[in-house]
């Protein structure tokens, strides 16, 4: 019988915390993203762009399982750690239109496993991989 990992945290957590499963996820997928803290982040806008659903939708999911996606990456960046962002997100040519509001006092981010952290949870979107 399939698992069904939109209402099992346990066997989420399985799969996050594989790094060999996640390795061979994210060379798979190939997604573009911005290197910060040398990992490879992304924004809302990102995410709601890669799974064909709004930016409301990323943030009901953020609001409602807010707890598991911060323990698997999901960050909220503020003060010095954004001001770095944003000057490694200026260095690497990421324009304010795939940037989200740059004038923001916070901004969250994730990285990998919270992305696909955020994929095992949707039932909004048409897409999987």
């Amino acid at each position: 019988m399939p698992k069904d990992l939109t209402s099992s945290n346990l066997d989420r957590q399985n799969i996050l915390n594989n790094q060999y499963a996640l390795s061979e996820i994210q060379k798979a997928v190939n997604l573009q993203g911005i290197i910060f803290e040398g990992k490879l982040v992304f924004l809302k806008e990102q995410v709601a762009d890669f799974f064909e659903i709004t930016i409301r939708t990323v943030e009901n999911y953020i609001s409602n399982y807010e707890m598991e996606l911060a323990q698997n990456g999901y960050v909220v960046l503020r003060g010095k750690r954004l001001s770095e962002f944003k000057l490694n997100a200026k260095s690497m040519d990421v324009t304010e239109i795939n940037f989200g509001n740059i004038k923001a006092p916070q901004l969250g981010i994730f990285d990998f496993r919270a992305f696909l952290n955020i994929a095992m949870l949707l039932v909004d979107s048409l897409r999987v991989f």
